[in-house]
């Protein structure tokens, strides 16, 4: 065993230190830290997004297409600026579905889905429709995952009334079974049992492969032997349920 007595001086020691330290260097909390060999790392930026069609140049934003009027067709300036100014080039949201990843722009999707009827408001034209579809389709993105705002978000997709068109649905569906944690499931299990079973729920159903509970795999076994057999066994798979 180490000797208490070693180590009461080896604290004693410490102290008489940190007290010499603290006495010379009173300035120290308002000067900027210098340059070290032990410096944290910078933050990592995020990669430069590329994607088919991407604009080029440095004036993409002065040569619209010829069809893309402000306010049609999903075609909105604000959010195209919004984008822009984190290094995110597009002229619609739909070009970013063929993107693998838009981390910077995870925030801008969650802001203008949380407050699309304001800025866009009025009835739900095929112009704010598009916009709503294609913010739900990027948050289906691995840098989401896990993000409360935006599981929540796609919930309230999920839930409202009066219920969107299939497609949307479709898309809220996979977009939350991608990106929704194990922390996540009372949420996702008690979405699934308020939803329709004729409702986009094959999504929610494999997503019980990741929690790999027993609860989960009850809810997997209930719709083995059901229209949701193909996500059932998925599940239940991922699981290794017996």
């Amino acid at each position: 065993m180490s000797d208490p007595h070693a180590k009461d001086e080896r604290i004693a020691q410490l102290r008489s230190a940190i007290g010499a330290i603290e006495s010379t260097t009173t300035d120290m909390a308002r000067r900027p830290p210098q340059n070290t060999t032990n410096q944290s790392a910078p933050t990592k930026k995020p990669q430069p997004i590329r994607y088919v069609g991407m604009p080029e140049g440095e004036d993409w934003m002065q040569r619209l297409p010829i069809w893309y009027s402000d306010g049609e067709g999903g075609f909105d300036r604000r959010i195209m600026e919004e984008l822009a100014a984190v290094g995110v080039p597009c002229y619609t949201l739909n070009d970013l579905t063929k993107a693998r990843s838009v981390p910077q722009g995870i925030p801008i999707f969650i802001d203008w889905l949380t407050h699309l009827e304001e800025r866009i408001p009025g009835p739900e034209t095929d112009h704010r429709q598009a916009i709503r579809g294609n913010l739900i389709r990027n948050l289906n993105d691995p840098a989401a995952r896990g993000n409360d705002q935006a599981i929540k978000l796609l919930i309230q997709q999920l839930d409202r009334q009066p219920p969107l068109p299939a497609g949307l649905l479709d898309y809220a569906s996979q977009a939350l079974a991608r990106i929704a944690t194990k922390k996540d499931f009372p949420r996702i299990a008690g979405l699934l049992a308020e939803l329709s079973p004729n409702g986009p729920i094959g999504p929610l159903i494999e997503y019980m492969g990741k929690v790999k509970t027993p609860e989960a795999r009850d809810i997997s076994l209930r719709y083995l032997d059901t229209d949701w057999t193909y996500f059932s066994i998925r599940a239940l798979t991922a699981m290794k349920a017996t």
